[in-house]
């Protein structure tokens, strides 16, 4: 994705030509010429429109001649030819799940400006950015560049939590050109002490604007903004606005679309038929069936997720969780309290690819599964999340993951512990305790001589099982099976029946390298069991617990103690 060069606006105050705009004629999609695949940013969802536009009707406008085109559950219409001008859609034109138009041959690329607009005009409110970021400087200034060139961009926020942008020359240089960019530094506290710290802020300073959460990485086209902005606006229920997930390293492959938790098992899902991700590349609309799904999502993913005005007045602040299901809790909390909350297609964030490896073998794994139980309990979810939870560790044990399931056991030990052991305690070293864990895991078990026996890709999965077992319940033994897989394809399938596990990087250099021995195994397994039972026993304790608990941890009140700052003074302390 390129980046948006920022336009001169010298030392102009950014209220006074921001604070509100109104489009002549209600704009809701104009041509994005970033997104990709290109069709991806011009076709018209309307079957999601719909929900927003009552009884208005749509106009579309060609610079062009084209032909319109329609689609519905993999059925794909031709609606006929258009001259270049305005066409006011049919009811029954709209009626469909996707619109574009193509010109000659079929092509999409070269059809000039494709709008789509309501007669009348609309006033959207002003956007507050929010950037938390730890020592990545070079992706801060050009996140808040690319978001300062946007005309619906009022403010950025960016919160340092690494101590490394007050004396950044490239930061301190675009903030000398923009007076809307505005630095707060504070001590690393996660993407969820980052995230309250900017809404806290925004709501303070601009308390009518929305408010878009966007990671430093994560990148935003202008044009998916203020598709986002229009459809709040005409939204009849306040509605909180997410985006697709994009892959930064291969562009036109979408990873996640509208998300959902699972009622039973309380874990993060689709709500869609987006799994495994899905390439669009010489894709059209017609084979775009996951916009056909009929369940809401549950929450949006803070790589994109705008808020209405208001929302951190009514809803309260992020969850004290550090990092992972921060997010998911504030969309829980959003549909209880009445929201709407949706994901846009046509919008797109681009985004580096997680993967297992770096989310289930790193410190992340301690946080994820400690913060998913937590979650869960305090919103009352049944035993059926410590089903979900032994399986997978069992899971992990066969695969050899055994420094996940030490994570795991080490997020659950704290569960138990109770919320008034860690939450909102331990955001100042969170990422530390993950850390050790991982250390002394490391240092306990992993491989300066890589085993002699021969070395494989993932076996076949009977094969697998078997020997997976048969090491578990057996004696010790040298390593006789070596897996070597790549770091961006560990998976439980990937790793299970070898004797030893390698790891290795993008240069096929390796990782790590550890052995799975049959008693390490045992003992894993033996320790889970005994953890589960203890969650399972005390389960409607650890409910009431943490569903009293967590409503203390959600006010400005908590979160400014927790920031040092006064909420009744105008300068805050942090506020560069």
């Amino acid at each position: 994705m390129q980046e948006v060069p920022p336009r001169g606006r010298g030392q102009e105050e950014p209220s006074a030509v921001r604070l509100a705009a109104t489009t002549p004629s209600a704009l809701l999609q104009a041509t994005d010429t970033s997104a990709v695949p290109a069709l991806w940013g011009q076709a018209f969802p309307a079957r999601t429109w719909r929900r927003v536009l009552g009884e208005r009707g749509v106009v579309l406008t060609l610079e062009r001649p084209g032909t319109l085109r329609a689609a519905d559950s993999a059925q794909a219409h031709h609606l006929g030819p258009l001259s270049p001008g305005q066409h006011p859609l049919t009811p029954a034109q709209l009626a469909h799940d996707w619109l574009w138009v193509e010109g000659k041959d079929g092509e999409t690329e070269d059809l000039g400006e494709v709008t789509w607009s309501l007669e009348g005009p609309l006033e959207l409110p002003p956007v507050v950015v929010v950037i938390p970021t730890y020592r990545r400087e070079a992706d801060a200034v050009a996140q808040s560049r690319r978001f300062l060139a946007m005309d619906t961009v009022t403010a950025v926020i960016v919160v340092d939590q690494g101590g490394t942008l007050e004396t950044h020359h490239g930061f301190a240089a675009l903030q000398a050109e923009h007076p809307g960019l505005h630095l707060v530094s504070q001590e690393n506290l996660g993407g969820s002490g980052g995230y309250a710290r900017g809404l806290l802020e925004a709501a303070r300073e601009h308390p009518s604007a929305a408010v878009l959460f966007s990671d430093d990485d994560a990148v935003l086209s202008a044009e998916s903004l203020r598709r986002m902005l229009t459809f709040q606006a005409l939204a009849p229920r306040p509605t909180v606005l997410g985006t697709p997930l994009f892959s930064a390293d291969s562009p036109s492959r979408l990873l996640a679309h509208t998300e959902g938790v699972g009622a039973r098992a309380f874990q993060w899902r689709p709500a869609d038929r987006v799994r495994g991700g899905i390439d669009l590349a010489d894709t059209t609309p017609a084979e775009w069936t996951f916009h056909s799904q009929r369940e809401a999502a549950d929450y949006t993913g803070w790589w994109g997720t705008l808020f209405p005005p208001g929302t951190a007045a009514e809803l309260g602040l992020p969850a004290p969780l550090f990092l992972k299901w921060d997010d998911a809790e504030y969309g829980l909390r959003a549909r209880a309290k009445g929201y709407d909350q949706a994901v846009l297609p046509g919008t797109a964030v681009h985004h580096p690819p997680w993967t297992a490896y770096r989310t289930q073998m790193t410190w992340t794994a301690r946080v994820l599964h400690r913060n998913r139980l937590a979650v869960a309990a305090a919103y009352g979810a049944g035993r059926g999340v410590l089903a979900s939870s032994l399986l997978h560790q069992a899971k992990h044990v066969l695969a050899g993951h055994l420094l996940t399931a030490e994570l795991w056991e080490d997020g659950i030990d704290a569960v138990l512990a109770g919320p008034d052991a860690w939450l909102g305690r331990d955001l100042s070293h969170a990422r530390d305790d993950g850390a050790a864990v991982a250390a002394r895991w490391h240092r306990d078990h992993d491989l300066t001589d890589i085993p002699g026996g021969r070395r494989t890709g993932p076996l076949p999965f009977p094969r697998a099982a078997l020997r997976a077992a048969t090491r578990m319940l057996g004696p010790d033994r040298p390593a006789s099976v070596v897996l070597e897989v790549p770091a961006d394809e560990v998976h439980w399938r990937s790793t299970l029946g070898g004797d030893a596990i390698v790891i290795t990087d993008a240069a096929g250099g390796v990782e790590t390298a550890y052995a799975v021995p049959g008693s390490a195994m045992r003992t894993a397994l033996a320790r889970s069991l005994r953890s589960h039972l203890a969650l399972a026993r005390t389960w409607p304790a650890l409910r009431e617990s943490y569903g009293a608990a967590l409503p203390r941890h959600l006010t400005e009140r908590y979160w400014s103690s927790l920031f040092g700052t006064d909420s009744g003074d105008d300068e805050h302390e942090g506020r560069r």
